[in-house]
């Protein structure tokens, strides 16, 4: 009985101190905005491999709300168009929010393996394909696929903007300088 206590113990505490991991890379920053700071639009041409589709996958399997299993790594600043919300009301549902938030994390991990098959900066055309699983109500498991092309930006610039100013109905046209 001694041992059983004592195996249950150690069972507990090696539980209680594991530790998680979790690695997030960023694509598609926002550049600064201020109010009080004046800059000239940055461009830059976008390079897209049409030769090769990338394609990722990723799954997660939740326990009541617990994430059990699931990727790690998932990459920021990735937009869905099924996020467009709806009315104020439903925006407001907090468990509407915890799903999104869940496929969310599947999509980003998905796309995070696409992206890290290369060196690109985002992908074009992004296709998700999302599964979801339920056992009981208890166990739902996500899966996603995403595939598309791999683009990178290059010949980064910035390009003085013209200054229109209207006087007497005639239109100057000046460089910025």
């Amino acid at each position: 009985m001694k041992k059983i206590t004592i195996l249950v113990l150690i069972c507990s505490f090696a539980i209680f101190f594991t530790s998680c991991v979790s690695t997030n890379k960023g694509y598609q920053s926002s550049p600064v905005i201020s109010r009080n700071v004046q800059l000239d639009p940055i461009k830059a041409d976008i390079l897209v491999n049409e030769t090769t589709k990338l394609s990722g996958q990723s799954s997660s399997t939740y326990f009541l709300f617990f994430r059990v299993f699931g990727d790690n790594t998932s990459a920021d600043g990735i937009n869905y168009s099924t996020d467009a919300g709806g009315s104020f009301l439903s925006q407001l549902n907090p468990i509407k929010h915890m799903k999104t938030a869940k496929l969310n994390k599947v999509r980003s991990a998905a796309a995070y393996k696409a992206l890290s098959s290369g060196d690109y900066d985002f992908l074009v055309h992004p296709n998700y394909i999302m599964t979801k699983r339920n056992y009981l109500g208890i166990v739902k498991i996500y899966e996603c696929t995403v595939s598309g092309y791999g683009a990178k930006y290059q010949n980064f610039r910035t390009e003085k903007q013209k200054i229109v100013i209207l006087e007497d109905g005639k239109e100057l046209i000046l460089q910025d300088k």
